[in-house]
């Protein structure tokens, strides 16, 4: 709960969104699985393969550096308060 006095029904629509929000991490998982096949299927090398996925990965990293900087000072401060 966030700490706001809830209902049942602000507790069945939180539930909901974490239902939700689990079912799309698992499509986003499946997602990423099925790259890696495509990968696989394309270069026929599961070596290839995994290179591929360290080059996504790379730029992925490279793209979204800032905001992952600002996640681990944040959990890192709140360890340290």
């Amino acid at each position: 709960m966030t700490g706001k006095s809830s209902t049942y029904w602000t507790e069945r629509a939180e539930a909901a969104d974490e239902a939700r929000k689990a079912q799309q991490l698992e499509i986003a998982r499946n997602m990423i699985v099925a790259g890696i096949e495509m990968a696989l299927l394309v270069s026929g090398s599961g070596l290839q393969a995994i290179e591929e996925v360290e080059h996504a990965v790379s730029g992925w990293l490279a793209t979204h550096n800032a905001a992952l900087t600002a996640e681990v000072e944040a959990i890192e401060t709140k360890g340290s308060a």
